[in-house]
């Protein structure tokens, strides 16, 4: 797509209800990128990048045919070293302001916020540009009470912040990747924990580590239409999954509400399932009845809906499904033609730009792929800029 940058984890612009929208005409997505002459046009590079990372732009006419917009964030703007995954979201009730919500980072000392900037989007007949996006804030931080801090987790992940409007109350929310409260390695995994498995079942060694959280935080009303998004507007609830015994990971999660039932995703690597637990780089979902607050059961009885498979277990990596089930993704590492080992680093060939889009149908607890599109394709469910726009929380 751009043979200038490293191309990984992206998102569509859309609308507070998850909807892709087109802006005047325009497909917009965004991505995590890293300059290739940065980071060194090698496999190390490659694994490297998120040390180099930031947001940069793409508009299509078509959804297919992409191009390279830049950088979204003002240089200089972002508190910390690097910027990750997030979402961008069109206000409503106005023509063309974006809320970017992304993680800041810091390698030394490690430190990741969620956090917000806000600019406009502009477009003519040739292209799609912003401006703007030159403020960051802090939105919240990890509180060692529903979610483990540094000092509790050296390890810690509290990131990838996706903000949506829940169509049960009318209130706003984050979803974030975060862990369970408490010391890493000291959790006692009982039955609680384990649920219902076969009788003389023993907690395997090393399953203590994994401690992954899909986490909550519901913004204060009043707030989204200011469009103040700052610390002290949201309250941190308990986490919606935990993974604790399991995974130590669960990136990027986000949800769709389809036929009366709220899916949650999110993704994970074979590399960070703990104990005897095992699975796929891919992406896991979960499923309920009552909202986006549970309970919830895996989807397709194991939570897998979609995986690399042995023969190229980096394939892909970090699916994002949008409301009517078209999946993103992008393409990780592949190995050679023949390799005999095909994690092998030494035969790896890097993809770095986006996979082929699939379909998934929902149907309550069962996934099912339908459809392969072209690589990178996205799919708009709306039209922007829209007359008379309704408040967004009617």
């Amino acid at each position: 797509m751009n043979p200038n940058v490293w191309q990984w984890d992206t998102w569509s612009l859309r609308d507070i209800r998850g909807n892709t929208v087109t802006f005047k005409g325009w497909y917009v997505m965004f991505s995590l990128v890293a300059d290739r002459a940065a980071t060194g046009d090698t496999p190390e590079g490659w694994h490297n990048r998120n040390n180099f990372s930031y947001i940069a732009y793409y508009y299509s006419r078509n959804g297919q045919d992409w191009t390279f917009g830049g950088r979204v964030i003002a240089e200089g703007a972002n508190k910390r070293d690097w910027e990750w995954s997030g979402c961008a979201v069109m206000r409503d009730k106005t023509d063309n302001t974006v809320d970017l919500f992304y993680t800041s980072v810091n390698g030394t000392p490690a430190q990741s916020v969620p956090s917000h900037t806000q600019g406009t989007i502009r477009a003519d007949d040739t292209g799609v540009w912003f401006e703007g996006f030159d403020v960051c804030t802090d939105m919240f931080e990890a509180d060692g009470i529903n979610y483990a801090n540094i000092g509790e987790d050296p390890y810690w992940d509290f990131r990838d912040p996706h903000v949506f409007l829940n169509p049960t109350d009318g209130k706003i929310y984050a979803l974030f990747e975060g862990n369970v409260p408490g010391m890493r390695g000291d959790f006692t995994i009982g039955s609680a924990e384990m649920g219902p498995v076969p009788p003389a079942t023993t907690v395997p060694a090393g399953a203590q580590y994994g401690a992954a959280a899909i986490g909550i935080a519901r913004l204060e009303d009043g707030a989204y239409q200011s469009g103040d998004f700052s610390r002290l507007r949201w309250t941190m609830l308990p986490a919606l999954v935990t993974a604790l015994g399991v995974n130590d990971q669960t990136e990027r999660p986000h949800v769709v509400f389809q036929n009366g039932l709220t899916y949650l995703f999110t993704i994970s690597h074979h590399s960070t399932f703990t104990g005897n637990s095992t699975g796929p780089d891919g992406i896991y979902g979960f499923v309920s009845r009552k909202g986006i607050f549970g309970p919830y059961v895996p989807l397709n009885a194991s939570g897998l809906v979609l995986g690399n498979p042995s023969s190229a277990p980096f394939e892909t990596y970090s699916h994002f499904v949008d409301p009517q089930g078209y999946v993103q993704s992008f393409i990780d590492t592949l190995p050679q033609p023949g390799s005999a080992n095909p994690q092998d680093p030494a035969t790896y060939r890097i993809g770095g730009t986006l996979a082929p889009t699939v379909k998934l149908v929902l149907q309550d607890e069962q996934t099912f792929i339908t459809e392969v599109h072209n690589y990178g394709q996205i799919f708009a469910q709306a039209a922007w800029p829209v007359a008379n726009k309704p408040d967004p929380r009617s």
